[in-house]
């Protein structure tokens, strides 16, 4: 009796469930393409939720910056997340952008300033209009955000659009009229996002500012443990400095991650040293410099190389150059820069894709450390052992300013013209690389 009354209440439960109601009038073929629609859209808020995990913190964040968007609004809103670097501003777009991008017809993601250091608008603004207008873009002409076609082809589509890292006012200005008319510009319940560090970039562009605030107490020893423990428990010496550092980094999750990973293995008194050096100066370059520090000469010098001439690069193209550099092979040395999450690389043993459109990264926060310690080595570019800014390398050539400590000169987005004596090069004796338009093959 038991089971027959359980196998009714189960039946009752079924049959209670919600669900499609296919009307006489309704097409099926628009029936099923709905049903496919809300399958596909909770596999992958299933799929969102796994890809953040070990993201401390990441869940609270993502909520805040989508409530501003007010995602079931048929408003198109502008929504600016602004934070210090290495507070996650990056993280907390692509977790959004992965979590509601089935709710879009067309989806854009855009680093603008790397995107515009190695390109020009032009090609910003047509890879961002072939993303969302179709592939066809791409052998057509010139096509502006002026042009009355693209421009009502754009208001017919809902989109979901995120321009990172916008550093500077100039660049956005080409998308003025784009944004400022965005109500006519995209489709009903479009929604942009845009991250900066600066809150004048954001302050006449965006309806709302999402400030980022850095991890809390809790979560920033999650992330610092999980870095410098992985799974092991903390003994109390451990756990006594994990709670003066997390105090010392103030929640900036970079800071955390990559000092925790450079301690991760270390004997007590090398924590201590490390505390004693945040107690010194509790900058974040400072804590950023202590994963550096750990590293033997060449293994810095290899850091400094990536940061200035190969961040961005294939993996396997950047190790076959540094290879011919270092005379040996330097595959340990990435290997020990991924470890401390001095850079990073998007390949993965499981995955032939990943690993032919893998590139090497830096975060910025690291590579302008890496230009900070450059920098520090002289007053006068000629002096210093890299140059890849385009104005000391212009200023080191048409003046012969360049001295023997040169050791690699990035050609890069010089000026269309230079004035250069024969005798250039001629005081160089210890240049050993020229990257030229290595930027422009990524």
């Amino acid at each position: 009796m038991d089971t027959e009354q359980s196998f009714r209440d189960t039946l009752t439960d079924a049959a209670n469930l919600s669900g499609w109601s296919l009307g006489n009038s309704d097409p099926e073929s628009e029936f099923i393409e709905k049903i496919v629609g809300d399958v596909l859209k909770k596999l992958h808020a299933m799929s969102s939720s796994q890809t953040m995990k070990g993201l401390f913190g990441i869940d609270v964040r993502v909520s805040k910056a989508e409530s501003l968007l007010s995602m079931e609004s048929p408003d198109v809103l502008i929504v600016g997340i602004r934070g210090m670097a290495g507070i996650g501003k990056t993280t907390i777009a692509q977790a959004l952008c992965n979590k509601v991008h089935s709710r879009f017809e067309g989806i854009f993601f855009a680093n603008f300033r790397k995107e515009l250091e190695t390109g020009s608008m032009a090609d910003l603004q047509r890879r961002f209009l072939s993303q969302l207008l179709g592939q066809e873009i791409m052998s057509m002409g010139f096509l502006s955000f002026r042009d009355s076609f693209t421009r009502e082809r754009l208001r017919r589509k809902k989109v979901f659009i995120v321009l990172d890292d916008v550093d500077d006012l100039m660049p956005l200005e080409e998308w003025k009229d784009l944004l400022d008319g965005r109500h006519s510009s995209f489709g009903s319940g479009s929604k942009i996002l845009i991250t900066s560090r600066d809150k004048q970039v954001l302050k006449n562009v965006v309806d709302k500012t999402y400030e980022v605030e850095g991890l809390n107490y809790e979560e920033a020893i999650q992330l610092f443990s999980s870095e410098a423990l992985k799974n092991c428990i903390p003994t109390i010496d451990q756990m006594h400095l994990i709670k003066k550092i997390v105090r010392h980094v103030q929640g900036n999750p970079l800071v955390l991650k990559v000092l925790g990973s450079s301690l991760y293995g270390k004997s007590i008194e090398e924590w201590r040293s490390a505390l004693n050096k945040l107690d010194q100066d509790p900058q974040i370059e400072r804590a950023l410099r202590i994963s550096y520090d750990g590293l033997d000469s060449e293994q810095k010098s290899i850091f400094l190389d990536i940061a200035h001439f190969f961040n961005r690069m294939k993996p396997d193209e950047s190790t076959r150059i540094l290879d011919g550099l270092y005379g040996r092979s330097v595959i340990f040395d990435i290997s020990t820069l991924i470890d401390k999450c001095l850079i990073t690389t998007s390949y993965t043993k499981n995955s032939i894709w990943l690993k032919k459109h893998a590139l090497l990264k830096m975060h910025d926060l690291l590579q302008e450390m890496a230009f900070n310690i450059v920098r520090a080595e002289s007053d006068f570019p000629g002096e210093r052992s890299r140059l890849c800014h385009p104005p000391d390398v212009v200023q080191v050539l048409e003046e012969n300013k360049g001295t023997q400590k040169i050791k690699g000169i990035s050609l890069d987005w010089l000026p269309r013209h230079i004035h250069l004596k024969s005798d250039a090069f001629a005081m160089m004796d210890g240049l050993r690389f020229i990257s030229q338009f290595l930027s422009r093959r990524r």
